[in-house]
C-alpha cells in the first residue's frame, strides 16, 4: 500500500486500517483501497479509494485524495474528498479543499479555497 524512501517505514495493520505510526517519517506515495491513519509525518502524496484519517499531532505535506478525509493534524497541500472532508478542532490546513460535503468544527484553521459540488468531488480542488 505504501512505497517510498527515507527512514525505515513503521506501518502496521490495525484490523483493516494501515497506520503510519507516531514518530515515523515517511516520504513517498501512499495509495490503495483500504483505510489509512496517519499519526506521524508524511511527505509526498496520498491517493486512496478509502477513508483517510490524519490525527492530531500528525504532519502531512502532500496532495491528498481519499473518499473521506478526516483531519485533526496539520496538512500543507490540497485536500480532495470524494464524499466528505472533515476538519476537526485541532486541524490546520494550508491548501484548497474540494468535496461535495465539508464539516468544519469550531477551532479548525483553513488557509485556502473551498470548492463544493453536488455528487463526487473532482480530482483537483478549486483552480
Amino acid at each position: 500500500m505504501a512505497r517510498g524512501s527515507g527512514e525505515k517505514l513503521d506501518v502496521r495493520q490495525a484490523g483493516t486500517t494501515t497506520v503510519i505510526a507516531r514518530g515515523t517519517r515517511f516520504e513517498g506515495q501512499v495509495s490503495g483501497n483500504r483505510p489509512v491513519r496517519i499519526e506521524g509525518t508524511l511527505k509526498g502524496g496520498v491517493r486512496l479509494n478509502a477513508p483517510l484519517e490524519i490525527v492530531e499531532g500528525a504532519e502531512v505535506e502532500a496532495e491528498v485524495h481519499a473518499t473521506v478525509v478526516r483531519v485533526g493534524g496539520s496538512v500543507t497541500g490540497n485536500v480532495t474528498g470524494g464524499e466528505l472532508v472533515e476538519l476537526l478542532a485541532s486541524a490546520v490546513v494550508k491548501g484548497d479543499v474540494a468535496a461535495p460535503a465539508l464539516h468544519v468544527v469550531e477551532g479548525a484553521k483553513l488557509e485556502g479555497r473551498v470548492l463544493m459540488r453536488a455528487g463526487k468531488a473532482g480530482d483537483s480542488p478549486a483552480g
